[in-house]
């Protein structure tokens, strides 16, 4: 692993401050380990690399977790899906269109694409309800391996029938969608996942208020920077925290989670 900090912004002369964003070059051998330490991979290169981002991750242990929703409709329609292969095709289905309209929708501005860089880790899974070609929803996905030579035989890790890594984990990187099912679609990826035997499901990092709906389901998890909690209570108080976050000086009131045991 190599670290690469991203010094952004410091205040010493009124207040002690360091806003500095950790990221690092992973390598294949090191990937279960990364994303059991918070580690997700960032969604775009840095100097032509495939670089991971350190942050308040999010998980659902799929030992633990349980279908929240009876049933899966839209309209008294069964949501169906179908995953893609990440690659100029997915241009040709409509997902750049559902993309432009989910962003309009929710007030989002258009800083970040999800069709720019398509990694081999990537795939898209898409929802629909009546025949494939008519999709309502997508979510981008990046898939996590063990080491085949190490973790052979282990409970957890789906094979991929095209090659002999074996899936440790599935991350959501971004949902959109025409109607608005997130919590829908979610509750049918992490069944997806569990079929396709996976140990964990990310929801990247858990922010704000907007984050707070992640904590719903069995089985959830959060990344303290030092372990994984829990406690879907201090989760939500942190993100009730960082909305009501306005200035600079706001930051420097928040306390430490890394407790001092000297």
């Amino acid at each position: 692993m190599k670290l690469i900090f991203d010094h952004i912004l410091g205040k010493q002369e009124k207040q002690d401050l360091i806003i500095c964003n950790p990221l690092a070059e992973i390598g294949e051998e090191e990937e279960h380990e990364a994303v059991d330490t918070g580690w997700l991979a960032l969604d775009y290169p840095i100097n032509g690399k495939e670089v991971f981002y350190q942050c308040r991750s999010t998980r659902i242990n799929l030992d633990c977790y349980k279908q929240r929703f009876k049933s899966h409709k839209l309209h008294g329609k069964q949501l169906k899906t179908k995953e893609l292969e990440a690659n100029e095709m997915v241009k040709l289905v409509d997902l750049p269109k559902i993309y432009r309209n989910f962003i309009r929708r929710k007030g989002f501005t258009e800083d970040y694409n999800p069709f720019n860089h398509m990694h081999c880790r990537d795939s898209f899974l898409i929802f629909y309800t009546d025949t494939v070609d008519k999709i309502i929803a997508f979510t981008k996905l990046k898939k996590y391996h063990y080491q085949e030579d190490a973790f052979t035989g282990m409970i957890h890790g789906g094979r991929d029938r095209d090659t002999t890594m074996w899936w440790a984990g599935y991350e959501s990187v971004i949902h959109c969608n025409l109607e608005p099912i997130s919590q829908l679609t979610l509750d049918i990826e992490l069944q997806w996942a569990k079929e396709h035997k996976a140990a964990y499901f990310y929801m990247g990092g858990g922010y704000e208020t907007s984050s707070q709906y992640k904590s719903k389901w069995v089985g959830f998890e959060w990344w303290t920077g030092t372990k994984w909690s829990k406690s879907k209570k201090l989760y939500q108080k942190l993100c009730r925290s960082d909305s009501r976050i306005k200035s600079l000086q706001d930051v420097s009131t928040i306390p430490s989670l890394v407790k001092d045991k000297s």
